[in-house]
């Protein structure tokens, strides 16, 4: 299934149409740049697509990441990490075994302050995918709100990512029309594909993985579909 959303009727120029990626090979990366394990995941990936390529040097592999939205209640402009902790769950204990599997993938969330409501940073993702950046775009939002304290709910936080990233038109990630299809797929995601929780990985349009795995299996989950 290919997530196309095409507005009517928009003097939206450059239109971002994000499809499933059906390349040989290709992974499709289901996340939320509000979701902790989704940062984890995003460099235990990492570290088994650098050792499938080591052994597999003429293999491609094609990346693509999707949004999706945890918790769109989130207030807009973010909330404290630690009043949304209480909020939501009655405190932060539960992210013991995250900073910890975090700090031993070298991700140590070091300067964590924001529960960022993630439209915005999912509509600069988008962007910066339509100009070859998406997988930077990704790594520089959760830089920013898990190790320098940024909130990436804000507008001027956003804008500033994409003009760092060198993006041709950075103030068009706050667009009505990048948010339009931000929520767009966020929808089909979750109905239509079944998602129900982040990170969830697609390779290869057959194989589906589920959660901050561990880099060996997305060695075997590569390994299994290569051509």
């Amino acid at each position: 299934m290919s997530l196309v959303l095409r507005g009517e009727n928009s003097d939206f120029q450059a239109r971002t149409i994000i499809p499933r990626s059906f390349k040989p090979n290709a992974v499709d990366i289901y996340s939320d740049l509000a979701c902790p394990w989704c940062y984890v995941g995003k460099r235990k990936f990492e570290v088994g697509l650098e050792k499938f390529r080591s052994q597999n040097p003429d293999v491609p592999v094609d990346v693509v990441w999707h949004p999706y939205m945890i918790d769109p209640a989130t207030a807009q402009q973010g909330e404290e990490y630690l009043a949304y902790n209480r909020r939501r769950w009655g405190g932060d204990g539960w992210t013991h075994d995250l900073r910890s599997a975090g700090r031993a993938v070298g991700c140590p969330f070091a300067n964590w302050k924001t529960w960022p409501h993630t439209l915005l940073a999912h509509c600069l993702v988008l962007d910066a995918t339509k100009h070859g950046k998406g997988d930077l775009a990704v790594q520089r939002l959760f830089e920013l709100c898990y190790e320098q304290g940024q909130n990436i709910s804000d507008v001027g936080v956003v804008v500033g990512l994409a003009k760092e990233l060198g993006l041709p038109d950075p103030d068009v990630v706050a667009s009505g029309e990048y948010r339009r299809l931000v929520k767009s797929m966020d929808e089909t995601a979750k109905r239509e594909l079944d998602i129900h929780g982040v990170p969830y990985f697609i390779v290869d349009d057959k194989t589906a993985l589920s959660g901050a795995q561990n880099p060996q299996t997305f060695v075997a989950a590569l390994e299994k579909h290569a051509h």
